[in-house]
């Protein structure tokens, strides 16, 4: 068999990407009736019609790169098989934008970012992770996170804390959660010792604001308080992702192997 072009293979992922399920289905089952010594141009013919200029031209070039190096049935499995694994992967695979604060009056309101926060805890399973520079006047959020504890959901709490940012934070985040919370979560903290200091001798941050729950996170613009989550204009995306989770997960676990975030 002669080798199979890298030039295959790339426009192969390209038709992938933007081909239909329907017109797929037909040209893969075209494909699969067809003798191997059916000639090229016949091959492109006898596939199915579409108006789409840009897919006539990747399915044709597809075709071409594979005459001569694999059978026309083999061709038709291989865009099959590669079609439904690339389906499998964007359904494991989500991004939904998340808002708050006010909307444009001509559109349909995307999510809050507090509710898919809200609706995610009371789901959870396994664990939870939030990160925050400031929290205050959570009430919700909290009484969600209890009821997350109860059920055996694992929660850790990474925190900005006055001291450690030489008070560029007037109010410890750890405070805004009530102490029978506290007691049965890990807290985590950014030790001043472990920050850079700016010109003006101001230490760093830490102003990530995340939440990790089970294989989803959400990466916005606000913090735990009441007004990122009712008044203030905050952007952020949902992401469901097992790899993402992952990369998320060991990133901060990292940082704690390595004591760069400890344990308070």
């Amino acid at each position: 068999m002669t080798e199979i072009a890298e030039s295959f293979f790339i426009t192969l992922e390209k038709l992938i990407r933007k081909v239909p399920a329907a017109w797929l289905i037909k040209a893969c089952e075209t494909l699969k009736t067809l003798s191997a010594d059916t000639p090229v141009d016949g091959v492109c013919r006898l596939m199915p019609g579409t108006l789409n200029s840009d897919l006539s031209f990747l399915a044709e070039q597809v075709i071409r790169e594979a005459d001569q190096v694999m059978s026309w049935e083999a061709l038709g499995w291989i865009l099959e098989s590669n079609f439904q694994a690339h389906r499998k992967w964007m359904s494991d695979q989500s991004v939904e934008l998340l808002w708050s604060g006010p909307s444009p009056a001509n559109q349909i309101p995307v999510r809050r970012i507090d509710q898919s926060l809200y609706d995610l805890i009371a789901a959870a399973k396994y664990e939870i992770l939030l990160v925050t520079f400031a929290a205050a006047k959570i009430q919700r959020l909290t009484g969600s996170l209890i009821a997350a504890v109860e059920r055996g959901v694992a929660v850790r709490l990474l925190l900005e804390f006055e001291q450690e940012s030489e008070g560029q934070l007037s109010f410890d985040a750890l405070k805004a959660f009530p102490s029978d919370l506290v007691r049965q979560v890990e807290v985590y903290c950014w030790p001043l010792e472990k920050r850079a200091r700016n010109q003006a001798g101001k230490p760093g941050k830490l102003h990530a604001k995340l939440a990790l729950i089970d294989d989803q996170v959400i990466v916005s613009s606000a913090n735990l308080t009441d007004d990122a989550f009712n008044r203030n204009l905050e952007l952020g995306v949902l992401l469901q992702s097992k790899k993402l989770q992952t990369t998320v997960k060991r990133y901060v676990e990292g940082l704690v192997i390595d004591g760069v975030i400890e344990r308070v």
